[in-house]
């Protein structure tokens, strides 16, 4: 049976983010960080699994980009993210996507789910339970409520640059208060 995979800010490419992010990232150059979040991936997700990546990709040019998506395996769908500007650029990377939205909302098992790279304070149905998945935030923020950085480096994170399926996800902010409709606390 098909399963529901999220992840964001992979950062496939980018030298600096080992130096941003120490904790989190595994390997001891890009191209080893690079190929450790590969074969992650390989190792969750089977070719009929979907899978949701809120932005933030690549920091590489569309060739490398290219060849780094053939060896994921699953359904790609993409909330773009403030750094995506080679797939936005490029036709054939994103004809590699299922999908490519700016916002999306999911509804899975009954859950509503709103999905954008950043993170909101206030989203579609949050009053009464619906969950808020984003990245950007490499783990530096939360929102409160039933919200969640599904980062690489987010809150979720053990620390193996792993993706999270929907279950993992659902018992983590099924635990979380729901919070009331226009909030009065301060972000």
């Amino acid at each position: 049976m098909e399963k529901i995979w999220f992840t964001s800010d992979n950062h496939f490419g980018h030298k600096n983010i080992k130096n941003f992010c120490p904790n989190t990232r595994k390997g001891a150059t890009v191209e080893e960080m690079d190929r450790l979040m590969i074969e992650m991936w390989q190792a969750q997700v089977a070719p009929e699994d979907h899978v949701y990546t809120l932005g933030d990709v690549f920091f590489c040019d569309a060739t490398r980009a290219r060849s780094i998506m053939r060896q994921l395996p699953g359904q790609k769908h993409l909330i773009y993210g403030n750094h995506d500007k080679v797939i936005k650029s490029n036709k054939d990377l994103r004809d590699m996507f299922v999908a490519v939205h700016d916002y999306h909302v999911l509804r899975i098992d009954g859950v509503k789910v709103v999905l954008f790279h950043f993170p909101i304070w206030e989203w579609d149905q949050m009053h009464r339970g619906s969950y808020h998945l984003f990245g950007h935030v490499h783990g530096n923020a939360t929102v409160p409520g039933r919200a969640v950085d599904v980062g690489i480096d987010g809150e979720l994170s053990s620390g193996d640059m792993s993706l999270y399926s929907w279950e993992r996800v659902r018992e983590h902010l099924s635990k979380k208060e729901v919070r009331p409709h226009h909030n009065k606390a301060s972000m």
